[in-house]
């Protein structure tokens, strides 16, 4: 007869454990959901330095041609000035739209352009940031890549903040965006059970609302318009996966409504506009050989020249902190390409032949009787008018800031 398997005897003991599964290596490194990522720590962090520091960058340069913008548009949004120059706009490329934003927010809160300006870094920088970890998310899962991004960032802001073009920076934060939406929009998986291949074409709607972004930073800064649009078809290229035509028909409505954006800005078309003058160099060396004012803030002399009214002097650094709090220049330095050659000509040999030590009075009487100008800044080596009265000066660079009796 065959033995059965032998039944195990019964046991006390307790069963043995099972044998311990060592913990994923995945398990180990992934970050809790709710802990934010090293890109929203750091980017935050830098955000929260930089627009600090905008606290503290001079009216000078380009954040001073920025503020006079804005202060223009706060005097008169409809029909505003030039910025420097006491005359009106008829086709000025710096009243973009994103200037025309910036008048609304100092007309609606009160504020002056500085104030502004400042709110309008700390904007720009969400903007910059934002921009660049939506287009890092699509293009690698690597949460460590838009970290590097900080680092150049962080040092051309640091670099020369009174040289940092706003416009600029808006700019090149909105194309991001673009760049952003324009990879998503060809490469989005499509809902189950629709039949849609990946990868379709996008919708009329998503075109055209890039087209009108496109055209946006057209206006607001014609440089970063060219990379834009070069981005957009890189993108379109590479990632765009279906039938031709419908592709071409969609993206032609988008270039159609940028060039439509750019054509019907009420303030000049975007199309033909010369692009807005930079003021980089403008805090070199004075044309007559005055001391360098390099980061001079011309508070000593803002403080006494109410908005308005009409300063002669041809120092670049103070034009520009001037315009910034809200006074015209009789001659800007660096002149506005939709003023007249006759009439930036005609101004800056008024400023020339009133600061030459040949004028007599009675000529420069008629000067600043013409322009209406209230006030001369002279740098030290320039001679004071006889008529003249000093209100403040500079002890850092010998300026001289005069009012003159109104002719």
């Amino acid at each position: 007869m065959p033995l059965s398997s032998a039944t195990p005897a019964p046991s006390d003991a307790p069963p043995p454990a099972p044998p311990h599964r060592a913990a994923d290596d995945d398990e180990l490194v992934v970050a809790p959901r709710w802990l934010p990522s090293p890109y929203v720590l750091l980017g935050g962090l830098l955000w929260a330095v930089l627009s600090a520091a905008a606290w503290q960058v001079p009216m000078c340069c380009e954040a001073g041609l920025n503020a006079a913008v804005v202060e223009r548009l706060r005097s008169n949004l409809l029909h505003p000035s030039f910025p420097m120059t006491d005359l009106p706009a008829v086709a000025s490329a710096h009243y973009s739209p994103y200037a025309v934003m910036q008048g609304l927010t100092a007309r609606a809160g009160g504020l002056s352009g500085q104030f502004v300006l400042v709110l309008s870094a700390a904007v720009n920088l969400a903007l910059l940031l934002t921009g660049i970890g939506r287009l890092a998310r699509l293009l690698t899962p690597n949460r460590w890549v838009p970290v590097l991004a900080l680092i150049p960032l962080a040092l051309i802001h640091w670099a020369d903040p009174g040289r940092w073009s706003a416009p600029s920076t808006f700019a090149v934060a909105v194309t991001l965006h673009l760049w952003a939406w324009t990879a998503s929009a060809v490469t989005r998986v499509p809902r189950p059970g629709s039949g849609r291949p990946p990868g379709r074409a996008p919708r009329w709607a998503e075109a055209a609302g890039i087209g009108v972004l496109l055209g946006l930073v057209l206006l607001v800064h014609p440089p970063s318009a060219l990379g834009a649009a070069l981005g957009v078809v890189a993108l379109i290229a590479v990632r765009q996966r279906t039938r031709i035509r419908p592709t071409v028909r969609r993206w032609a409505v988008a270039g159609l409504c940028a060039a439509a954006v750019a054509a019907v800005w009420p303030y000049y078309n975007g199309l033909t506009a010369q692009p807005a003058p930079s003021s980089a160099g403008a805090t070199s060396r004075p044309e007559t050989g005055g001391a360098p004012v390099t980061g001079e803030p011309y508070t000593w002399a803002t403080a006494h020249v109410p908005p308005g009214e009409v300063v002669l002097t041809d120092s670049r650094p103070a034009m520009y902190a001037l315009a910034g709090h809200g006074a015209y220049v009789l001659a800007d330095g660096l002149p506005d390409a939709g003023l007249a050659a006759a009439e930036r000509r005609e101004r800056s040999r008024a400023v020339a032949a009133y600061l030459d030590s040949a004028t007599t009075q009675e000529q420069r009487d008629r000067i600043t009787g013409r322009y209406g100008v209230r006030w001369v800044l002279l740098t030290r080596f320039q001679k004071l008018p006889g008529d003249a009265a000093v209100l403040a000066y500079s002890p850092r660079t010998g300026e001289v800031l005069a009012r003159v009796p109104e002719r």
